[in-house]
């Protein structure tokens, strides 16, 4: 992949976020806050919003893992669309840890293997 090929994909993805963030995010989010839903979710079980977006990151990383492990098994959607919702989660992470910075106490969760978000 040449350089301006490269270019073209980041211009492309980043056009694949946008459209994504205006439907689906403002489905989820049922709010003018974008984070919203994290929000709501982390109250109702108990845990920071950091961690539920973690959790939903990690379904399309399993996703996206399991592909690579067998590419020739086929998937509901396809493997780029996992990919773009996986970016996406990672830029919500970026947000929620930007929106609590000084905010709050941060609460760590257990991940599994003694790690904690």
């Amino acid at each position: 992949m040449t350089a301006d090929e490269f270019k073209d994909l980041l211009a492309a993805t980043y056009n694949k976020l946008c459209g994504l963030t205006a439907t689906k995010g403002r489905e989820y989010a049922n709010s003018d806050d974008q984070l919203a839903n994290f929000k709501r979710l982390s109250q109702a079980l108990g845990i920071n919003p950091e961690a539920v977006c973690f959790v939903y990151l990690t379904k399309h990383l399993d996703s996206i893992q399991s592909h690579l492990r067998c590419p020739e098994k086929p998937l509901s959607e396809p493997i780029e669309g996992r990919i773009d919702d996986a970016i996406l989660y990672l830029v919500l992470l970026k947000g929620l840890i930007n929106d609590s910075s000084g905010s709050r106490n941060t609460q760590t969760v257990p991940i599994g293997d003694g790690d904690t978000v």
